[in-house]
């Protein structure tokens, strides 16, 4: 009596090509076999579905690292030239940076630093609504590398900054700075949606 075993059934040192080449070619012969086999059982081939990542995706976007760098001179020099209002008009009434965290000093702003502030804060200035507002989006935007999936996280964030701000004022905010921030979320969702 001989023995041969049945090339369908013993695939042992195969290669995965192999084995799916082996298995189309054979799939006819396997049904032609299955007419004759007892109870007409037949092994089937059923295709595994892609697996779906639950894990870390990588982002989508990378973040704009020039226009963030350029942003971040820009709030520098800005901020510098605010410092350099309250220096100067400190200096003219003779009190020191110190004596002005204090509070041992009254400190009464003149003319000078009242226009100087007044065109940082007005239309057009470095420090207006809009032109903050401009800011915090495109900071946004930049940061995210464009990814709008990023919207809530982003939002998140400048909410949670506005709010640290709030805290900072006494619980709310100057009317300049909420004008800032309804333009700000106003621009970030157009930014979404656009």
């Amino acid at each position: 009596m001989k023995i041969t075993p049945d090339p369908l059934a013993y695939k042992a040192g195969q290669t995965s090509t192999q084995k799916t080449a082996n298995d189309q070619n054979s799939k006819g012969d396997a049904l032609k076999k299955s007419e004759k086999a007892p109870g007409g059982q037949v092994d089937q081939y059923i295709p595994s579905q892609p697996e779906t990542s639950i894990g870390y995706e990588k982002p989508t976007g990378k973040p704009d690292m020039s226009a963030i760098d350029r942003l971040k001179a820009e709030s520098e020099r800005v901020h510098e030239n605010l410092m350099n209002i309250v220096r100067q008009l400190l200096e003219r009434q003779g009190i020191t940076m110190d004596e002005a965290v204090t509070g041992n000093k009254e400190i009464i702003v003149d003319e000078q630093a009242r226009t100087e502030a007044q065109s940082a804060i007005g239309e057009g200035g470095p420090l207006s609504p809009e032109k903050l507002s401009d800011s915090i989006v495109e900071f946004a935007n930049a940061i995210s590398g464009g990814d709008k999936s990023k919207f809530d996280l982003l939002k998140g964030a400048i909410e949670d900054g506005f709010n640290e701000a709030k805290k900072a004022l006494g619980g709310e905010l100057p009317e300049i700075s909420q004008k800032t921030y309804d333009l700000a979320m106003e621009k970030l969702e157009k930014w979404r949606d656009g």
